[in-house]
């Protein structure tokens, strides 16, 4: 059975990485002291998107996709941090404009990153940080309709923006752009790219005054 996720690996690089991480220092002192950034959170997200995928004998063919995790993120030194989520993650069939309809699937999604995070504007009544994070994760799925059980392992990448409304003091949203790369022994090429929006919820806000 053929189906899942995709996009172009060269999507998937780091460039935007200098960059982002160079900007982070733009955001004025005041600003920093009152952004949540530094601290421990707590988060729930949602995303979807388009996914590629290929096989040995199959042209490219694309597929929707969905997720939804929880997410716990702690830093470890100055801007950087390790972050966990765990969460569900599906696709849906392929398009049959090739001929060739991929089965959807769905399952439990695992992931440990990398991030990096601080202000880039801020001190009136919202702060906008940059953020991006890396890191990989391992997927145990179902085909759909099936009792097909299969595992593959994946990395990532996520670029976006979280907004930090004063008046919501612990609470911040984000808006990112998820990439990301999947291991298939049964498929040449499995990607996707999407859209993803995060609630994130940091506990220790009032305590320490970030």
């Amino acid at each position: 059975m053929r189906g899942r996720a995709g996009a172009k690996p060269g999507l998937l690089t780091g460039a935007p990485l200098l960059a982002l991480l160079s900007a982070l220092t733009l955001c004025p002192a005041s600003a920093q002291a009152a952004s949540p950034k530094h601290g421990v959170s707590l988060g729930v997200g949602v995303a979807s998107g388009v996914a590629f995928a290929r096989s040995p004998i199959d042209p490219l063919n694309s597929q929707p996709w969905y997720a939804v995790n929880l997410s716990l993120e702690t830093p470890v030194v100055s801007l950087f941090g390790l972050g966990f989520a765990l969460g569900l993650r599906g696709a849906g069939s392929s398009v049959p404009a090739t001929g060739v309809i991929y089965r959807g699937h769905h399952g439990l999604e695992t992931t440990a990153f990398l991030y990096g995070r601080g202000c880039l504007a801020g001190g009136g009544r919202l702060d906008l940080l940059g953020g991006i994070s890396a890191g990989g994760s391992a997927n145990f799925e179902v085909y759909n309709l099936t009792e097909l059980l299969f595992f593959y392992p994946s990395i990532l990448v996520e670029p976006y923006l979280e907004f930090h409304f004063l008046r919501l003091k612990a609470h911040t949203f984000s808006l990112a752009l998820p990439a990301r790369l999947d291991f298939r022994r049964d498929l040449d090429l499995s990607a996707s790219l999407g859209l993803g929006l995060r609630w994130r919820w940091y506990p220790r806000w009032k305590k320490e005054g970030v």
